[in-house]
């Protein structure tokens, strides 16, 4: 009967639970910034935490009515002002609760400070709901739904609204199979049937699998060089083809030696030594390749080249997912993914290629849980 604030997960979210909150089989969650708030200032961003103002009149009357009729009444914001150090965490909380007063409800907050499997629209701040903060009651996800502004709607979808910022809510409620309203249909009944909505790239419930491509493996000595966005999954496909090699083939990787100098000086070491050799780098362009054609001619072996096609959004989700699932490979920005789409060239035979073989990526997994969070949206956009 009191206000609670706690955190989990080392601080990846906070959760704030006011006086009077009731857990319930029926949740009505919202996000907050540009669902229940608007800057004061009219900035996309607030300047800071006292810059907020309720956005819509009709916003705690319909909040009340929910609360009236037995919905446990949430808020589900990502904040990662607050990981980086941009925001105090104790300004935030004051801001938080003067919100929830101004609603007139009793309301659960969380916010993700971070950017793993608590930040929308990976599910982690629903699973803490479900699992630690409503009282071992079983939520009724037919009769729940979930409010938010980011819906991928684009430029002008009402006369001069600017396109949404990301797809973060309507992907989030996706994923957890929720019923979905904006915050314009929900608080002031406008109809959304025929507002233009973009759709991600990138379907990851629909990638299908794939068996390995028995091309990859050559009967002779050979440099096969792989071509292909971060995170695509040139790694994987170069450890399964050592595997099934029984390891005739060895893997060079710029990530691990730091330069393509010391990847070359390793290759030659090898070839010297019988074995073949992959070269697991992004390699884009015809410049970065002729390195190694040229390597091949000089040792006088076979040189292919392995085209992993894995899309850039693809990459980036599969970039997300090792983030979120805190796998060892080092998280790639956008930058990094941007310089690879400018600089790439489609690979050709005439590079100096025996041949170029597209590959597609099929991924694996070590659990049902790993599967079923791939399978999910992971992207904001």
């Amino acid at each position: 009967m009191e206000d609670k604030w706690e955190d989990f997960e080392n601080r990846e979210v906070y959760v704030f639970t006011s006086k009077g909150v009731k857990s319930s089989s029926k949740i009505a969650a919202f996000d907050m910034d540009g669902t229940l708030i608007k800057t004061k200032s009219g900035k996309v961003h607030p300047v800071d935490t006292k810059d907020w103002q309720i956005i819509f009149p009709s916003v705690p009357s319909k909040l009340a009515e929910k609360f009236e009729d037995g919905y446990k009444v949430i808020i589900l914001s990502n904040q990662s002002p607050i990981g980086s150090g941009r925001v105090k965490i104790e300004d935030f909380k004051i801001k938080i609760e003067n919100i929830v007063s101004k609603l007139g409800i009793p309301i659960q907050v969380f916010f993700a400070t971070g950017k793993g499997f608590y930040r929308k629209p990976a599910p982690g701040m629903w699973n803490i709901l479900s699992k630690e903060k409503n009282d071992n009651i079983l939520i009724d996800m037919e009769k729940s739904f979930y409010c938010g502004d980011a819906a991928g709607r684009n430029a002008n979808w009402a006369p001069g609204k600017k396109k949404d910022f990301s797809m973060v809510d309507i992907l989030f409620a996706e994923n957890l199979g929720l019923k979905f309203f904006t915050p314009e249909q929900y608080f002031l009944g406008h109809s959304i049937a025929n507002v233009p909505k973009s759709r991600p790239e990138f379907i990851p419930k629909d990638l299908k699998p794939t068996t390995f491509d028995g091309k990859l493996i050559s009967a002779i000595q050979e440099l096969l060089v792989f071509v292909g966005y971060p995170g695509s999954g040139k790694s994987f496909i170069a450890k399964q083809i050592e595997e099934k090699s029984a390891h005739k083939y060895v893997t060079v990787c710029r990530d691990v030696l730091g330069s393509w100098q010391k990847c070359s000086t390793e290759a030659t070491k090898f070839l010297r030594q019988g074995k073949s050799v992959i070269v697991d780098s992004t390699n884009p362009d015809v410049e970065s390749r002729k390195r190694w054609t040229s390597l091949a001619r000089e040792m006088k072996v076979q040189c292919r080249c392995a085209h992993v096609t894995t899309s850039k959004s693809h990459a980036q989700h599969n970039n997300r997912f090792r983030e979120i699932m805190k796998t060892k490979h080092a998280t790639v920005n956008d930058i990094i993914f941007n310089t690879y789409k400018s600089k790439f060239v489609e690979p050709s035979k005439s590079e100096g290629f025996q041949d170029v073989i597209n590959v597609k990526f099929n991924p694996t997994f070590e659990d049902k849980e790993a599967e079923r969070v791939y399978r999910m949206f992971l992207l904001e956009k």
